[in-house]
């Protein structure tokens, strides 16, 4: 598995509550293209992180070429800071999850 961490610092909350927003509708069509797991998280009032665990790097390295890079243009146009971490993952869970509660798409 292949995981990529954005960490953004946005100027207002204008541009936060967009960019989460593009996230989300961007993301949507990914699920049918190897994303596995889009999890969004609040740090602060202007700053957020998102992680996208993908299947293989080969399915994110597809999908960053067609929308990744445009992505991250446009969060800087809004002026976001954006901090790239991506790498190969190990991932484990527990045989408990209900996993009902999870957005699904």
């Amino acid at each position: 598995m292949y995981v990529r961490v954005l960490q953004i610092k946005f100027p207002n909350e204008l541009a936060k509550t967009s960019v989460i927003a593009l996230s989300r509708n961007v993301t949507k069509d990914h699920f049918k293209n190897g994303l596995m797991v889009r999890l969004h998280t609040d740090i602060s009032s202007n700053s957020s992180m998102i992680i996208l665990l993908w299947k293989t790097r080969e399915l994110f390295e597809a999908a960053r070429k067609k929308f990744g890079d445009r992505f991250v243009a446009e969060v800087k146009e809004m002026g976001g800071i954006i901090t790239i971490s991506e790498g190969p993952s190990e991932v484990d869970i527990a045989k408990e999850i209900d996993f009902s509660k999870f957005n699904q798409f």
